[in-house]
């Protein structure tokens, strides 16, 4: 009997932030499996900021977004590998959402949103309290407000 493959559950996931590059994404680095964008989407992509999450230097998750001096941040692309079963594509998700948000804390940004053009695994969003806000013929738009309630920030209610 064979030994089974091993999920990316066991695997290790990398995670890149990569600012407005100034070149096509690279299907081998950059682009999961199943994806082939058109023309427009991709000089939409040279344009953006990408984060891109790797497992064996192998892209599972691309999201891209448009560095603007805002409080918003709209995630126009958000890629997954199609060939991910259910909980590789929940954990791969999970690590994508993570990246973006971190990177949204630091730039200051207050609310994400997200433009989700192809199916994708909606338990991560809906755990971190994502609210869809319109369904309509580009795709689903999603939006969290972020909190800034750290560690540093959290009031004690006790008198000192």
């Amino acid at each position: 009997m064979g030994t089974p493959l091993p999920s990316l559950e066991r695997k290790a996931l990398d995670v890149a932030v990569m600012h407005a590059c100034c070149c096509s994404p690279d299907r081998q680095t950059c682009l999961p499996a199943g994806h082939c964008l058109t023309r427009a989407r991709l000089r939409h992509l040279q344009e953006s900021d990408w984060v891109v999450v790797t497992e064996d230097s192998v892209p599972v998750a691309l999201a891209a977004y448009k560095r603007v001096d805002s409080e918003v941040r709209v995630v126009h692309e958000f890629l997954l590998d199609r060939t991910l079963a259910g909980p590789d594509a929940a954990r791969v998700t999970e690590v994508l959402l993570s990246a973006l948000e971190m990177v949204a804390y630091d730039d200051g940004v207050r609310c994400l949103t997200f433009l989700l053009r192809c199916s994708v695994v909606m338990g991560p969003f809906e755990e971190r309290g994502y609210m869809s806000l319109v369904l309509d013929s580009s795709g689903m738009w999603l939006q969290k407000k972020l909190g800034w309630l750290g560690w540093c920030e959290v009031r004690s209610e006790r008198p000192n």
